[in-house]
């Protein structure tokens, strides 16, 4: 009786931290990871190595983010009770959820496709805005400034090069097409990255 009552409880454990998993903040690829996390009413608190950022859910849909500057020696829960004021805010304008952050940029992503999205990029420190982009996939960020992703193009590419488009036309979608990107964020200046590739679109 006892080892199925254990068993019973590691599966219940198991399963919580499984559904847990849903609501685990994944960081943009290249930006930093936070040291801990928590979820409640007031929204998400991640504590990150210089920075705390708190996600506060609008009755708009998507949310005001607000980032604080780390002070003192608290940890983990600690550090997610700030009482004080933001270092600044972001608020909400569509459908806004943090994305990442680095030592030097700060992303917020925007949209309710799941297509097509758009990127915002302000500075860490400030909170300034820098550029936006739209983008299809997942974008990253590499050595602190160069933003890669993929681009939606009007120009469109040979159908015949595109394998999957009969498969995608089966299934009811149509064939868009993106331009990789590598963006300078330090200095804005953009380059293509390959060619024209093909995307499955709704």
């Amino acid at each position: 009786m006892r080892m199925i009552v254990f068993l019973c409880a590691l599966l219940i454990a198991a399963g919580g931290s499984v559904f847990g998993q849903e609501y685990q903040f994944r960081p943009m690829k290249g930006s930093a990871t936070p040291e801990y996390q928590e979820s409640g009413d007031h929204g998400q608190c991640l504590v990150f190595k210089t920075y705390i950022v708190l996600s506060e859910p609008t009755n708009e849909g998507g949310d005001d983010v607000n980032v604080w500057i780390r002070k003192g020696p608290a940890k983990g829960a600690d550090a997610c009770r700030m009482g004080t004021n933001p270092h600044y805010s972001i608020k909400n304008s569509d459908n806004n959820s943090f994305y990442g952050i680095s030592a030097v940029y700060f992303f917020v992503d925007q949209g309710t496709s799941a297509g097509e999205r758009t990127l915002l990029v302000f500075k860490t420190d400030s909170g300034d805005p820098v550029t936006t982009v739209d983008y299809i996939g997942s974008p990253r960020i590499e050595a602190a400034r160069y933003l890669y992703f993929d681009a939606p193009s009007t120009k469109k590419g040979p159908t015949s090069t595109c394998k999957e488009a009969p498969k995608w036309k089966r299934q009811g979608g149509t064939v868009g097409w993106v331009q990789g990107k590598k963006l300078d964020l330090d200095t804005q200046k953009s380059t293509n990255v390959g060619g024209l590739r093909c995307v499955y679109q709704e």
